[in-house]
């Protein structure tokens, strides 16, 4: 399936990736400051868990990158020239 994304699509999923920094702060809370410890195959299992979700919200962002690509989404109205004469 093939969807036809914007720069908006393109910002929401640049902004999922970086929800993984979220996650990494609600283990380390849960390894440091919960009362009931977590034992290293639960750190171990949530943090394989953590990498594969970040590893699809990569994906995903780079999927519509790539639509968008695909799409000329980053087509310029300026020529070559027009900029070399800005500069």
């Amino acid at each position: 399936m093939t969807q036809k994304y914007d720069r908006f699509d393109l910002e929401a999923e640049i902004m999922r990736v970086w929800n993984t920094k979220d996650d990494l702060q609600s283990i380390t809370h849960r390894m440091m400051d919960d009362p009931d410890p977590m034992s290293e195959d639960d750190i171990a299992n949530a943090l394989i868990g953590l990498e594969e979700l970040h590893d699809i919200r990569c994906k995903k962002l780079f999927n519509v990158f790539e639509s968008m690509v695909k799409n000329n989404c980053f087509k310029s109205e300026l020529t070559r020239k027009d900029i070399d004469e800005n500069k």
